[in-house]
């Protein structure tokens, strides 16, 4: 690992800056996210709008600047400038990053359902033919998956993101034993060399980055991992068991996709596509015989949500007018960025516009800002196409993981200890509270959610009596294939108790509905199902620092992510008068 591994992952690194605060020329408007190795905002100078991240100076930033250096392709993020802060004793990189309007492909391909045919041309063809440029300059990107694919507004196609674990052909080794990257996509090649590993370190290949695309298609397909996640021998399954047919999982999907996903994900490398191009020349090959199967969207319809039952009118109540304190209301109308925003981050150390220069060497200092000039502000250094990096002093420290997208960690940490009867739930400790945006932002003003779609049932008071329940508790949220929590507009949702509830068990699942605010959903439990089947009426309401949870940047009005994979469930007050 690296000299020094003693931060915890998770552990927030960077810095909660106020929005109009000043950092290399640019405004601070909003955080976007933050995680183990900074904090990334929404920055403006002029009209130019950007993704700022502040990181810890860092040897793993050099890497990922040494990859995207060689890479220049319009499917693979682009960094537009970077420096240091503070100007002095700077402790940290400042990376300015290209900020794209467009969801990630998870979230795509939910808001969108598409065809077959649509997303091998729109998705697969365009992310080979990326991958393929990324390989052909010595790069492996080793964590390919949904989440590091943001499909772009603008033109429809997918960007590749979060070259932090990247491997480039000439560089030192920095981990031992295990790479980087995300377990469920790991390839049996990379388990094999773990479980025989000797002291030295693995070589990742290309091999590894068309095994975890494999893995990537797989649950575009299917919406299923096709080894399952970790809770479980997952290492066994990915080394011993095939994935079940594609088209047995699914039968949408055209047996000829189907057979091109599953040889992806043959146990032999020599058995793959041995390259991207060798890839797309296959899916090219499928589409020309497609027929008309590949039109039908790969997933049914969602049920209509039932209409909303009116409610009755209020009698006015008398009220007294209150000012709100100074800048409150300002701070609501803020708000975060618009739910188009996806900001490409993965980027921790200096880059030059050049990408073609030759490979960067190590990098041991780093060219520091201009001197700021009548203000308290500082400039982005924008380095000219030289192909150096910096002049020679060891980088101040190792850190933590990446942080890309919204928070990839670079290492996964351990995961929080199964229920008996999680089936599709998987969480991460250090990601319980919450990962992304919601870790660094402040308490936000508590906005009145809109009216719930269902009301209290009658009967919730006599089972807090009975059994002895407290105001609140904790769920944990079912989670998507990279662990993070998708939800509907307007849709049932379920979720398991964290812990006992009064006398009610952990794990017992509360059902209830959904629905959506400006930037936050919200979600009403009316039912508990107990161990021995009985269902117990109740009536809880989702709170994450005020009522609801925050939508992730991305989030539609139909679909949004969020940034935790727990919140609290509080009684509703209505409730202990429902009798």
């Amino acid at each position: 690992m690296h000299e020094d591994s003693s931060a915890s992952w998770g552990e927030p690194l960077g810095l909660a800056l106020e929005p109009g605060t000043q950092v290399a020329g640019y405004t601070l408007e909003a955080i976007l996210a933050t995680g183990g190795s900074g904090t990334v905002y929404l920055a403006r100078r002029g009209h130019q709008r950007v993704a700022l991240k502040l990181v810890p100076r860092d040897v793993w930033g050099e890497r990922e600047v040494d990859a995207l250096r060689r890479v220049r392709h319009p499917q693979v993020v682009s960094l537009l400038g970077y420096g240091l802060w503070p100007e002095q004793r700077p402790h940290f990189l400042v990376l300015i990053l290209e900020l794209v309007e467009g969801l990630a492909l998870d979230v795509w391909a939910h808001e969108h359902n598409p065809s077959a045919r649509q997303l091998v041309r729109q998705v697969l063809l365009p992310l080979a033919h990326a991958l393929a440029q990324v390989h052909a300059v010595g790069v492996v990107h080793r964590d390919i998956k949904e989440s590091n694919v943001v499909m772009r507004a603008a033109d429809g196609l997918p960007v590749l993101v979060d070259f932090g674990s990247a491997r480039c052909e000439g560089a030192p080794r920095l981990t031992e034993r295990m790479p980087p990257g995300t377990r469920e996509y790991r390839s049996p090649e990379m388990l094999r060399f773990s479980r025989e590993w000797d002291g030295g370190h693995y070589p990742a290949t290309p091999s590894d980055d068309l095994w975890a695309l494999g893995v990537t298609l797989y649950w575009l397909l299917t919406r299923e991992l096709p080894f399952g996640d970790r809770d479980g021998p997952l290492a066994q399954r990915i080394l011993e068991q095939a994935p079940r047919p594609v088209h047995d999982v699914n039968p949408r999907v055209p047996r000829a996709l189907g057979d091109v996903c599953l040889r992806m994900l043959e146990k032999e490398p020599s058995a793959r596509y041995p390259t991207p191009e060798a890839l797309a020349e296959a899916l090219a090959e499928a589409l020309a015989r497609a027929d008309d199967t590949w039109d039908v969207p790969l997933q049914p319809a969602p049920p209509r949500p039932p209409m909303p039952t009116p409610r009755p009118p209020e009698p006015p109540t008398p009220v007294t007018s209150v000012r709100a304190p100074p800048g409150r209301e300002a701070v609501a109308r803020r708000g975060q960025p618009g739910a188009w925003l996806v900001m490409l981050l993965g980027v921790l150390g200096v880059l030059f516009w050049s990408r073609n220069s030759p490979p960067t060497p190590r990098v041991e200092s780093l060219a520091p800002f201009p001197p700021s000039q009548g203000t308290q502000r500082q400039e982005l250094a924008l380095a000219p196409p030289t192909g150096e990096v910096g002049h020679s002093a060891r980088p101040s420290r190792s850190s933590a993981p990446a942080l890309v997208t919204q928070a990839t960690l670079r290492e996964d940490p351990p995961m929080l200890k199964s229920p008996k009867s999680r089936a599709p739930l998987a969480a991460t400790a250090g990601l319980a509270a919450c990962v992304g945006l919601g870790c660094a932002s402040a308490p936000r003003p508590v906005v009145d959610p809109p009216p719930p779609p269902i009301p209290c049932p009658a009967g919730a008071a006599q089972t807090y009596k009975a059994y002895r329940t407290l105001r609140s508790t904790s769920v944990l949220f079912e989670v998507a294939a990279d662990r993070t929590v998708i939800m509907h507009n307007n849709a049932p949702l379920r979720v398991q108790l964290i812990r006992k509830w009064g006398d009610i068990p952990e794990d017992t699942p509360l059902l209830g509905r959904t629905w959506f605010g400006k930037d936050r959903v919200y979600g009403r439990f009316t039912e508990a199902i107990l161990p021995s089947g009985e269902r117990l009426p109740i009536c809880l309401d989702l709170d994450f620092n005020g009522p609801g949870v925050p939508m992730r940047p991305g989030s539609t009005r139909t679909v949004a992510r969020l940034n935790t994979i727990s919140a609290g469930a509080d009684v509703a007050p209505e409730s202990m008068d429902n009798q």
